[in-house]
């Protein structure tokens, strides 16, 4: 008796207290729901292009006009479009809500400043001062900047279209309950692992780490490399340091491997 009381109200307050955000029926929840999960995957494949930019050193080649830079410009541009467009046509036909419509203007603010940062990343690299390094390399601080900014951008595009096309939970029961619980117990740590991950990366990234150790388990001969602590400040070696911010890579990857064998 108490179980069927507790689904009942948790189908009531499922009910009741969902907020739509877009009002105009199923069919333009849907049109919604796929450009909204299209510029997602649009900002995703842009992530991947400038891994290749950063990869094959074109990012600096601003002013030469490479292929692979200019093409990475031109597709972020062209997802500028590909949002706008819909979106003031989704605007105009009444799909959006107020609170919709506030959060889709916030992330695409976001996407448009992404472009600002990353002239303000690539112009650390052209501004650098002749140094021990064969080629210029741009701020790891700007690059991290730059790569945090396009998973906000990303995860915010993602969350809101499973927000628009799952605005109800697919079960009501006290299973369901428990296990989104669960759920969200789990989530927040792995989240923030998972992020912080992606950030430590910019950091190996941009510091050329990958290439000074670039075996595993192993860094080198050695577990964990001499001179993880010789920068000084101390707080430079956390993102200046090229051993240390491998370790701190894959540690954070470690611990991801760890939480999700947790979780089985």
């Amino acid at each position: 008796m108490r179980n069927s009381s507790t689904v009942a109200s948790v189908g009531l307050e499922s009910k009741e207290g969902v907020k739509l955000l877009v009002t105009a029926g199923p069919h333009a929840r849907k049109m919604v729901g796929i450009w909204l999960f299209g510029s997602a995957a649009w900002v995703f494949s842009m992530v991947i292009l400038g891994g290749v930019t950063r990869l094959t050193r074109s990012g600096l080649s601003m002013t030469d006009w490479k292929f692979t830079e200019y093409g990475h410009r031109m597709w972020g541009r062209a997802l500028g479009l590909m949002f706008a467009v819909p979106f003031s046509y989704f605007l105009r036909k009444g799909y959006i809500t107020v609170q919709l419509g506030l959060r889709l203007s916030g992330l695409f603010a976001l996407g448009a400043g992404q472009g600002m940062i990353g002239w303000w990343m690539v112009k650390s690299g052209l501004e650098e001062p002749a140094s021990e390094y064969a080629e210029p390399r741009v701020s790891p601080y700007r690059l991290a900047a730059h790569l945090t900014s396009a998973f906000a951008i990303y995860t915010g595009l993602f969350w809101t279209a499973l927000s628009v096309v799952m605005p109800e939970p697919p079960a009501e029961s006290v299973t369901w309950v428990r296990g989104a619980a669960k759920v969200k117990r789990l989530a927040l740590p792995v989240g923030l692992i998972v992020g912080i991950t992606a950030v430590s990366g910019a950091f190996v990234a941009g510091n050329d780490a990958g290439r000074a150790y670039n075996t595993f388990p192993k860094m080198g001969d050695t577990w964990i490399p001499d001179g993880i602590f010789e920068m000084k400040p101390l707080i430079r070696n956390f993102f200046e340091n090229t051993a240390t911010v491998q370790v701190i890579s894959l540690g954070f990857l470690l611990s991801i491997d760890c939480l999700s064998l947790k979780s089985q």
